[in-house]
């Protein structure tokens, strides 16, 4: 809870020369301002400057962010921050003293009798020391904000901005999907749909003291889209049943942030429960799981609340009949992923395949490299006894935990394929991973990539989206969690799975309407099973790792 009730909150990007003087400008006005800075990895010595002044000042607090993740998350993350700390108005503005922090009172005043004040640099008494094409932009901008969108402001884009915090409850952080300079557009649109009282008090806009300017040429472009695209969505209704950020209980899985939004809600459509809704290949993934991304690391995981209580016995009573059918695409797949992790292998070695399933992997990998020892662990007691039985493969029955005193600890390579987005801790299972490898022993596994422009472009109804993915990875929250448990990237690849004709028509009519699902499986059951086809949309990467440095077991 704040100990003030309001928040001045500033993002930056390698401000050092600007960021002490501004906050001290701040804090000189009024006692009750707490002032929020979020980081986006500054390489120029602000992170240093900044953790001096959160030594010495109580009512500052800095949040620093793993890359540069963009302006506009950030805004997002200070409103979540806002409204969980519970202030009563949140003020924002550049690091750069292109806005004066003495206008603060005056937005605040305004605010009084307003839900949301903007300094407005083109307003009556408002000035801009802008030149040139980004002041040409600007105009532009705001004059196309002003007759596209309906939007009675002078002034749509700067971040010299009042709010008050319950507005943030209407508003719904979760649908604002812009992370860059679009953010701010985009975030007066919704306040106008939401019908808010708005208003805008003069500033006078200064050039930055030091330093160069962030805004990227390209943002004309981007801001020319994201017109568009707001535009026509006045003639559709806006996403709104996703959950307020100030309802989400939980904190960030892996950097414990509790600025969360929503980006899936969630259903239950589907009756289907227990372990036959965990096979790998069931057509029955209608229910859609209640996703959430940090907006501090970026990670997109579902809440620890939604875990089922008895994940692990659930995978091991899963049967799978289907995934034999299919076995000559898995069996190329496998020969694929084969190939671009083989250039990093050493000649002969010892291997381990956790979630090794009906062995087929393994059975690819001792037919190309007999002088190879390997091993399998499979929590699936059926999937496992067809490898024993049926392959003759030295498979063990559990997870990586059950088994890992038994298995040792001089692996010169491991693999785990489509496996890490279904734990439930994914960082202890990596840490076991490091534990059980040589010194610079191979790690190489496959997992989904949200951040990739297909599941953008589905939606709710990417068809990775399902209830036993647990956490839903990008690259870079992939990298933070492969170098806590001490792993290294050393190279990624599209990891490309083959499918039956047969199968993948299937997986589309699951996802489409139930009224065509009759028609279409008629026309299906004519398919043949045996043609396969690559595919490979860059959701799904591969990767291959290498164990730096030995991390103790958690």
């Amino acid at each position: 809870m704040s100990k003030n009730k309001i928040l001045v909150f500033i993002a930056t990007y390698n401000e050092k020369q600007n960021i002490s003087d501004l906050f001290y400008n701040i804090i000189k006005i009024s006692p009750e301002y707490d002032v929020l800075i979020i980081d986006d990895n500054s390489t120029d010595g602000t992170k240093e400057s900044l953790e001096k002044l959160n030594a010495t000042h109580t009512c500052l607090t800095v949040i620093h962010r793993p890359r540069k993740m963009g302006v506009g998350s950030a805004h997002r993350a200070a409103m979540v921050y806002a409204l969980k700390n519970e202030y009563e108005e949140l003020v924002t503005m550049d690091a750069d003293f292109s806005h004066s922090p003495s206008t603060i009172p005056q937005m605040l005043e305004k605010l009084k009798t307003s839900d949301f004040v903007i300094g407005s640099r083109y307003m009556k008494g408002g000035k801009s020391d802008y030149e040139g094409y980004r002041k040409w932009v600007s105009l532009v901008a705001n004059q196309l904000a002003r007759v596209i969108l309906g939007i009675k402001l002078h002034e749509c884009t700067t971040s010299f901005r009042a709010f008050r915090v319950p507005l943030f409850n209407s508003l719904n952080l979760s649908p604002i999907k812009s992370n860059g300079y679009s953010f701010f557009l985009e975030c007066v649109f919704r306040i106008k749909c939401e019908d808010a009282e708005m208003a805008e008090v003069p500033i006078h806009f200064k050039d930055r003291f030091h330093g160069k300017s962030k805004i990227p040429k390209t943002e004309i472009f981007r801001s020319m889209y994201k017109l568009a695209s707001l535009f026509l969505s006045r003639f559709y209704k806006i996403q709104t049943d996703l959950s307020n950020p100030a309802e989400i209980k939980s904190s960030c899985y892996l950097c414990n942030s509790q600025c969360v939004v929503e980006i899936n809600h969630g259903n239950t459509i589907n009756d289907i429960v227990g372990a036959q809704a965990y096979k790998c290949t069931s057509l029955e993934h209608k229910s859609k799981p209640q996703v959430i991304n940090c907006l501090v690391c970026d990670l997109s995981f579902v809440p620890e609340s939604s875990y089922p209580k008895n994940i692990e016995t659930i995978y091991a009573e899963v049967q799978d009949p289907t995934y034999l059918l299919n076995k000559r695409s898995r069996y190329k797949t496998f020969q694929e992923s084969l190939t671009l992790i083989s250039p990093f292998l050493p000649d002969k070695g010892n291997l381990l395949e956790v979630g090794s399933y009906c062995g087929f992997f393994l059975d690819t990998f001792k037919k190309k490299y007999n002088n190879w020892d390997c091993i399998g662990a499979e929590p699936s007691k059926w999937a496992s006894e067809y490898a024993r039985s049926q392959l003759k493969i030295n498979t063990r029955t559990g997870t990586l935990e059950d088994n890992i005193k038994e298995l040792g600890s001089d692996y010169d390579a491991v693999v785990a394929w489509d496996v890490l987005e279904h734990l439930n801790d994914p960082s202890v299972f990596l840490i076991q991973i490091n534990s059980v490898m040589k010194l610079n022993g191979i790690f190489c596994f496959s997992t989904l990539d949200i951040n990739n422009w297909f599941p953008k472009l589905m939606g709710k109804h990417w068809p990775w989206l399902m209830e036993m993915h647990l956490f839903y990875y990008k690259t870079d929250t992939t990298e933070q969690l492969l170098n806590k448990a001490g792993i290294k990237i050393l190279a990624t690849e599209k990891y490309i799975h083959y499918v039956s004709i047969h199968y993948l028509v299937g997986k589309i009519i699951a996802i489409l309407p139930g009224w065509l699902e009759k028609p279409l499986n008629i026309a299906r059951s004519a398919m043949p099973q045996k043609i396969m086809i690559p595919i490979s949309f860059g959701d799904i990467k591969l990767y291959i790792c290498e164990k730096e440095k030995s991390i103790n077991r958690m």
